[in-house]
């Protein structure tokens, strides 16, 4: 079951990613461009919820799973001055976090040695 909403996830991903290029050469309307946002936005934020679940560490946590309702929920609110500016920092902050935190399976290894 895992690895078949993996796969959905994927498609869906794909589906966005497409429609995104394709926009540069098709000019898709607004109400389009805001339908592709919203999805892309949306698939963002429930990578970021899963990934939530993976950490060890409370506070990591805590960032993706908020970071990942915020890019979730910010497609449904309206428009605010600080929108975009809180949007970019919980896209950014995840992705720098796991970039940055040490691999807990080469610790063991090295600690093993």
């Amino acid at each position: 079951m895992k690895k078949i909403l993996h796969n959905f996830f994927l498609i869906l991903i794909g589906i966005v990613l497409i429609g995104k290029i394709s926009n540069w050469f098709l000019n898709y309307s607004d109400v389009t461009n805001q339908i592709l946002n919203a999805g892309m936005f949306t698939l963002i934020g429930i990578a970021y919820l899963v990934g939530g679940f993976v950490w060890d560490k409370k506070l990591v946590n805590i960032i993706f799973l908020t970071c990942g309702i915020y890019l979730i929920v910010m497609n449904f609110i309206g428009d605010f001055g600080l929108k975009s500016i809180i949007g970019i920092v919980c896209i950014l902050t995840p992705m720098l976090i796991a970039r940055f935190s040490p691999d807990e399976t080469d610790e063991k290894e090295l600690a093993e040695k």
